[in-house]
């Protein structure tokens, strides 16, 4: 069992949502939404913009951080960017960390423009990221999560909505491997990156409430317990059992 799931045992988890002011793009603030609905005892700490990080100094159980415009993405990494040795710390410590939409970008080596312009990521993940924003890259996404060495796979279903397309190899570390859609672009079905507890993933929907068996697990290592229940769960249960299908009809994403 891991240090955070020992410490969390018989107590109330801790959750650092970074930038909220930011992380509302496509609907992607619904990730925190659903956490505050399922997670009704725990601390949330939310770190706006100006804010000292409350990872700084502290051990959050979870850090999520969701989508934003691209001008915000510039702003965040300058934020964090003088936390980004003790954010590397935490994640090699096992933290548990979600980004979603475009925030993993965030933790790129660097974001290139294709008229040239760059910007210098936290280079917590070995990645590159090209910008185009005269292309809009759309997908439907399903894909097999493996929680662990084998488990049996979960599947988790989303989209994508993007200006990007990412260069790196993330053969050993994605997130799910896709049967539809693609991953770190559209030549691979390899998605997002998973390094220790941090998952980094582009999928928008958002994440959490569309896919309760993956936000079951989640909250299971994040509370130390799998006696987790999630909010309004036979609705979201129903409507995952019924989205997983459509997304997998042939042809599903032409038409999306």
């Amino acid at each position: 069992m891991s240090d955070s799931m020992q410490k969390n045992r018989g107590g109330a988890p801790v959750i650092e949502v970074l930038f909220p002011e930011y992380g509302n793009q496509a609907g992607d603030n619904g990730n925190v939404m659903y956490l505050r609905a399922c997670l009704p005892n725990a601390t949330f700490i939310e770190t706006s913009h100006g804010a000292e990080p409350y990872f700084a100094t502290a051990r959050p159980d979870l850090i999520i951080m969701c989508g934003m415009t691209e001008r915000q993405q510039k702003t965040v990494i300058e934020r964090l960017r003088p936390y980004r040795d003790r954010l590397a710390e935490l994640v090699d410590d096992g933290v548990h960390m979600l980004f979603t939409g475009n925030a993993p970008e965030v933790l790129s080596r660097v974001i290139r423009d294709v008229d040239g312009d760059s910007i210098e990521g936290l280079g917590l993940l070995d990645v590159e990221v090209v910008r185009n924003m005269a292309s809009r890259y759309l997908c439907v996404q399903v894909g097999e999560f493996v929680p662990e060495p084998g488990a049996a796979p979960l599947e988790v279903v989303g989209f994508k909505i993007q200006f990007t397309q990412m260069k790196g190899d993330n053969s050993s570390t994605f997130f799910i491997k896709d049967s539809a859609g693609w991953g770190l672009d559209e030549k691979s079905v390899l998605e997002g990156f998973r390094v220790n507890n941090l998952i980094a993933t582009w999928i928008i929907g958002p994440l959490l409430p569309l896919n309760p068996p993956f936000t079951a697990w989640l909250l299971s290592q994040v509370c130390g317990t799998d006696d987790v229940t999630l909010a309004f769960e036979e609705e979201a249960r129903a409507a995952y059992e019924k989205r997983l299908k459509e997304l997998k009809a042939p042809g599903m994403h032409l038409a999306y």
